[in-house]
């Protein structure tokens, strides 16, 4: 007989309580969590080592009471840890002992087959009794802290999950149903398809963001000047260097591997365009953005093929 996920999850998931859910680290991302699971009728609590974090939540109503440290127990069915990646190993750990058997846990990093390794090490250990799916949301703020969180972040934009191969359907399904209810939509990779992925879509943005602001600075007759000129695209384009650089250094060397092989492809490509400008060759250059034109198109129908599981 084949369980169903009322068999392996914790009371909440199944309706036989009002569901519970700790978010560890009330950051934008994590705040934000805790923000749209109490929209969502969830009894929300947290960690953070931040007190005024922890007021701030619950001042606005999000969360129903806040730790500093990491309880003895935390009787909750959903568990989300939103804290930096140097961190979740740590974290994680911790968790041991501290969740009911068959409690969802999930994270919000961006790098995944670093996170999701250390969880299949601990499964096969036999050292854990919960569910980890891998997860990360596409979409955030140049902006951090709680004071920016937004029960609202997650609408519209892709949220990625990879869970394990030997996780329950049952379990990868109730978790992506919350999520869904966020008004976000459900994509599922293999950890390694991520961040190779992601390197390109996300983490090669960001480095060329800076590298465009600081080229711009090397441009300008003197520190402004040039930016004086900069229009929305312009503003568009390089408002994501203004990331935090702490937890920036840590995501970019993480995934090194990843991003290098997505700068070979983009610097191929920079060749190619630039060859096109030393000759003048209007057109290539014309067909180019016809090529793009193209492959934007496929955007959208892509991502409506990806919403299934």
């Amino acid at each position: 007989m084949i369980e169903g996920p009322e068999e392996i999850l914790t009371p909440g998931w199944s309706g036989l309580r009002n569901p519970k859910a700790c978010i560890v680290g009330l950051g934008l991302i994590g705040g934000s969590w805790a923000g749209a699971l109490h929209l969502s009728g969830w009894e929300v609590f947290a960690v953070d080592r931040e007190k005024a974090s922890l007021d701030e939540a619950l001042s606005r109503g999000w969360i129903q009471a806040g730790w500093t440290e990491m309880p003895q127990f935390m009787e909750v069915d959903l568990l989300v840890f939103a804290l930096p990646l140097q961190e979740f190993a740590k974290g994680y750990d911790q968790l041991i002992g501290k969740i009911p058997k068959g409690t969802i846990v999930t994270d919000v990093g961006s790098i995944k087959a670093e996170v999701c390794n250390k969880s299949k090490v601990s499964a096969q250990a036999g050292l854990v009794d919960f569910h980890f799916v891998g997860g990360h949301p596409m979409t955030g703020s140049e902006q951090s802290g709680f004071m920016v969180a937004n029960p609202h972040l997650f609408q519209g934009y892709p949220y990625v999950l990879t869970p394990p191969t030997d996780c329950p359907q049952g379990v990868v399904r109730k978790l992506a149903e919350v999520i869904q209810g966020f008004g976000a939509k459900v994509v599922f990779r293999d950890p390694e398809d991520h961040d190779r992925e992601v390197a390109m879509v996300s983490h090669i943005p960001h480095l060329f963001a800076v590298a465009l602001t600081l080229a711009t600075r090397d441009a300008s007759k003197n520190e402004e000047s040039a930016f004086a000129l900069g229009g929305r695209s312009f503003q568009d384009i390089t408002r994501i260097a203004d990331s935090s650089p702490e937890m920036w250094k840590e995501v970019l060397v993480r995934n090194s591997e990843a991003i290098l092989g997505g700068l070979t492809l983009l610097e191929q490509r920079i060749k190619e365009l630039r060859e096109h400008l030393q000759q003048g060759d209007k057109e290539a250059i014309a067909q180019a953005f016809r090529k793009a034109h193209s492959v934007r198109g496929c955007i959208d129908e892509l991502a409506s093929l990806n919403d299934s599981f």
